[in-house]
């Protein structure tokens, strides 16, 4: 999913900080790359977070006219498939593993896109 914004001034850098740390405080190890005009961090899950991949956040533009892109790998969707594919020599188990990630997934990116909106309104309203 990708959202826009324009006219809102947002330390760029600052921004991307506030992203990786949405995503260490889940547990998740990010790496950052880029500057301006594009910010990219990666965030793979820890063992065990029940999440198959990882994501990518893009932060591409300037200060006044800036978007997000929030991606995920392929890989839950991809278990889900192997899942079906094998049930009969047992995949089920792929099944509901793909599944769960996929579901964790979307939540994950429900509290991420909350966690934007409150630190574009932050970074907006600290210049002030």
């Amino acid at each position: 999913m990708q959202e826009r914004w324009v006219g809102k001034n947002v330390n760029l850098p600052l921004l991307s900080e506030h992203v990786e740390n949405f995503f260490r405080d889940k547990g998740f190890r990010v790496t950052k790359d880029g500057s301006a005009p594009e910010y990219r961090i990666s965030a793979k899950p820890q063992y065990g977070a029940g999440i198959i991949g990882h994501v990518t956040v893009r932060i591409l533009g300037d200060p006044n006219d800036f978007s997000i892109e929030f991606s995920t790998s392929a890989h839950s969707r991809s278990t889900v498939k192997l899942g079906f594919i094998t049930t009969i020599f047992g995949g089920g188990s792929l099944v509901l593993r793909g599944l769960k990630s996929q579901e964790k997934l979307e939540k994950l990116e429900e509290d991420f896109w909350v966690h934007v909106e409150e630190a574009i309104v932050h970074l907006t309203n600290s210049k002030n």
